[in-house]
């Protein structure tokens, strides 16, 4: 059944956050990518990281800084999960990525420009938010996950 957060969290915007993030730093993992729409699906997050007044080093200060926003991020990490791995097959198929050795790169042959005009007010947030969530992202993997205490 469709809902309208089905509508809403869609493979096509998760592969917009997935593609936002991966454009500032070219090649991430595939265990890092199925991080960034739990991040962006939270509006507080989304409008907190668009925002060109708010500044973040890292992830352990973002958490301080907003713990509230970190309450449920297991919860948002588990519900997302499969809509992520869609995401990422998405962008395979559209061939804007490449995956080899659970390694995403992005394909410099095609680019993906994301504006209000072509893909709505939404995915060009989503696209702004991009760069912040990319320096977080920076870490490895494992402290990350530590972190966000994601229970695997």
């Amino acid at each position: 059944m469709m809902t309208p957060k089905n509508l809403y969290n869609n493979e096509m915007i998760g592969a917009i956050a997935i593609y936002s993030v991966l454009f500032h730093l070219q090649t991430i993992s595939v265990a890092k990518s199925m991080l960034i729409f739990p991040f962006i699906s939270h509006q507080g997050t989304l409008d907190f990281l668009k925002n060109n007044n708010t500044t973040l080093r890292s992830l352990e200060e973002f958490i301080i800084k907003k713990p509230d926003f970190f309450s449920n991020y297991n919860d948002r990490f588990f519900s997302l999960l499969t809509l992520s791995v869609n995401s990422l097959i998405l962008l395979k198929e559209i061939e804007l990525i490449k995956i080899e050795n659970s390694e995403i790169s992005i394909n410099l042959e095609k680019k993906l420009d994301i504006n209000k005009e072509s893909f709505g007010l939404r995915a060009f947030n989503i696209s702004m938010a991009g760069k912040k969530l990319s320096k977080i992202l920076k870490d490895n993997d494992k402290n990350l996950y530590l972190q966000l205490k994601v229970k695997l």
